[in-house]
């Protein structure tokens, strides 16, 4: 199964942005306008199947987020119609041979 990757654009405390993978915590970028940050973390998330950019605000909240890509669903959880087809011998209401 696919796992999503997620980054965030956070403020970087010297007065400029980061861009910040979730889970190994490296920084990938650091920059002077929030803009340009968010342009390099909406780069790295669309090279992945499925992933998220978290953007932050100067305080640290969650503004907005984008998703990129589709989450595959396991072929356990897919679902199929019932089949339409009924028996080609029994089909009509009506006795034949009438």
């Amino acid at each position: 199964m696919v796992e999503r990757v997620t980054y965030h654009v956070l403020p970087n405390g010297q007065g400029g942005w980061k861009v910040q993978q979730e889970n190994s915590g490296e920084v990938l970028g650091n920059h002077r306008f929030r803009t340009e940050a968010i342009l390099q973390g909406r780069d790295l998330a669309q090279t992945h199947e499925y992933s998220l950019l978290v953007v932050h605000d100067r305080d640290g909240r969650v503004e907005k987020q984008y998703n990129y890509g589709r989450f595959p669903q396991a072929a356990s959880k897919t679902r199929t119609a019932p089949s339409a087809k009924k028996d080609a011998g029994n089909s009509s209401p009506v006795a034949r041979g009438s």
